[in-house]
């Protein structure tokens, strides 16, 4: 029988005594309710991703001055530690580290393990910095043999267009080595419903090899990527036993004994489960609203900012990165700034008002209108009357000069408004709205984003003005101005971009599928989109980080040329 303790805890990368007294903390807590082991994430000394950063000299030299320290812990104590961290590569490895656990007893390390399989789609890049295991063992704990996959190792079989199926399945060694708990030290981000298909390769991994499976992963966010936590166990059935909250820090206790899991509580929000229970669309947009407030709360945390600035328009995108600001920095931490034009609406005004008093946030109104009229004709009287594209574009550039200027002055950081639809087109202006240190809804498409703000009204009470969720979509840069003026309505566009981005699909089948609602030559047309899309990588490169929830975000895990012909 042994007792496994799962600490959640939230890795920083660069912070080791900030590490160190999180799994300090997780260790003790799992020595006073007397478990076997404690199991902490992947890279939980480090924080994960290290990406460049590996490569100082001083981080190796500090990973091992903290795990000399984790060692001490273990010192007259029953229960062992654990922990996920760099480590030097053999030598005549073509790499320098590796991606490693360590087990501490006694003051000793008893027990080390690599990763065998390094993941090199979408946001990752571990076949950069690390060499793979050659051999896989297990430990023995009492007598149970405990075998340590590291996040991957037991994605070896699922295979997908981003993740392809190895070669080498650390699984099978598993089997060979007669393992009789298989525990997973995790890094693994956050994406729409992927919590689905992690339980369904444990839980089928369990069942299949008739073993106990442990998972435990890391809580926080780095930059844009989003860790969201919600470790598990599984007994030798596939039955869920244990399951561990969505973006919080939390532990739990599970007892082993034999092929049985037996869940014993711990400290956290531990949800009570149901092996045969499947989350709802109403769970996954709690969840992906915790992820964004999260993200934006851990991005301002470890970047050493407290306030945030963002341009508060009294439209959708603006009015939900508002309440997503004010529920992770707190109300008193952000301020909001109405900047009309001549060509702004006065509901959009009224709809702003309405909104900051409903979240209890600061609220400014710096009208550009003068400054607009003043620059324009000065701008006018050498080249004759402006195109109307640089006439709005300058509105943009003129509040995103009030924006950062106000930041600069206040010690704070702006939030930019834009979504993944508005983005891909190239629908925001550089150096204007796109002005900012994080982007919270870049990865949401326009029709996601009215979903989110109202499934944010249901559940948190009605924050959102209505006007703001009913009114048609516009940036209001000259009169009566709608986003359709320039872009098919946002179901078909959406559709399009999930299926040309995130799904890879070919232009000819998106023309047989989007037949329907989009032409089939022209401005609008599959061509023409996708024609706008690449033309706006440059525009793409040049934003700001963007909080990842789907599969193919821009930024990290989309890398293509800027100059190139399509």
């Amino acid at each position: 029988m042994l007792k496994i303790s799962l600490a959640q805890i939230s890795p920083i990368v660069g912070a080791f005594e900030a590490n160190f007294h999180q799994i300090k903390d997780a260790y003790e807590r799992a020595c006073l309710e007397q478990a076997r082991l404690v199991l902490t994430p992947e890279l939980a000394v480090n924080g994960y991703p290290l990406c460049d950063w590996i490569e100082r000299p001083e981080v190796l030299e500090e990973t091992d001055r903290i795990l000399a320290e984790l060692a001490k812990l273990t010192l007259n104590q029953s229960t062992a530690l654990a922990v996920g961290h760099i480590g030097s590569s053999p030598p005549g490895s073509e790499r320098f580290f590796q991606n490693s656990v360590s087990v501490f007893e006694k003051g000793q390390r008893v027990f080390h393990q690599a990763k065998t399989l390094l993941p090199t789609y979408d946001i990752f890049d571990e076949a950069r910095y690390f060499e793979p295991a050659g051999t896989r063992q297990v430990w023995d704990c009492d007598g149970i043999q405990v075998a340590f996959a590291i996040c991957e190792d037991l994605w070896g079989r699922h295979s997908d267009r981003n993740r392809p199926t190895c070669r080498q399945n650390p699984v099978d060694d598993y089997r060979k080595l007669g393992a009789q708990v298989i525990v997973s030290l995790s890094s693994s981000p956050y994406e729409w419903e992927k919590r689905t298909l992690r339980e369904r390769i444990h839980g089928g991994l369990a069942k299949e090899l008739h073993v106990p499976v442990l998972y435990v992963n890391q809580v926080g966010a780095t930059d844009e990527i989003l860790f969201d936590g919600g470790s598990f166990a599984f007994d030798s059935l596939g039955q869920k036993i244990a399951q561990l909250p969505y973006f919080q820090t939390a532990q739990v206790q599970v007892q082993v004994e034999g092929a049985s899991v037996t869940s014993l509580g711990g400290s956290g929000a531990l949800k009570k489960t149901d092996a045969h229970a499947h989350a709802d669309d109403h769970d996954e947009w709690e969840i992906l609203s915790q992820g964004l407030v999260l993200g934006i709360r851990d991005y301002f945390l470890r970047t050493g900012f407290k306030k945030a600035i963002l341009g508060l328009s009294g439209g959708i995108d603006s009015a939900l990165v508002a309440v997503l600001a004010a529920e992770a920095l707190g109300p008193e931490n952000v301020l909001a700034v109405a900047m009309p034009s001549q060509y702004s609406s006065s509901h959009s005004l009224v709809d702003a008002e309405t909104l900051v008093r409903s979240l209890k946030i600061s609220f400014e109104v710096k009208p550009i209108k003068f400054a607009f009229a003043t620059l324009s004709r000065e701008l006018s009287e050498s080249r004759g009357q402006l195109e109307s594209v640089a006439l709005e574009n300058l509105q943009s550039r003129l509040r995103g000069i009030t924006l950062m200027t106000l930041a600069n002055h206040e010690s704070s950081l702006v939030l930019t408004t834009g979504n993944k639809s508005e983005i891909a087109m190239g629908y925001c202006t550089l150096y204007g709205d796109m002005n900012g240190a994080l982007c919270p809804l870049g990865d949401l498409y326009k029709t996601q984003v009215y979903q989110l703000a109202r499934y944010w009204n249901q559940s948190r009470g009605d924050v959102i003005p209505a006007r703001t969720l009913t009114k048609a979509p516009s940036a209001e840069l000259r009169p009566n101005q709608t986003d359709q003026d320039s872009l098919p309505p946002y179901e078909a566009l959406d559709a399009f971009l999930k299926g040309y981005l995130e799904d890879a699909q070919s232009l000819k089948t998106l023309e047989k599928s989007l037949s329907d609602v989009l032409p089939a030559a022209g401005r609008g047309s599959v061509v023409d989109l996708a024609r706008r899309v690449n033309l706006n990588e440059y525009k793409r490169r040049q934003g700001a980080p963007i909080l990842r929830v789907s599969r193919k975000a821009f930024g990290l895990g989309r890398r293509v040329p800027i100059a190139k012909k399509y």
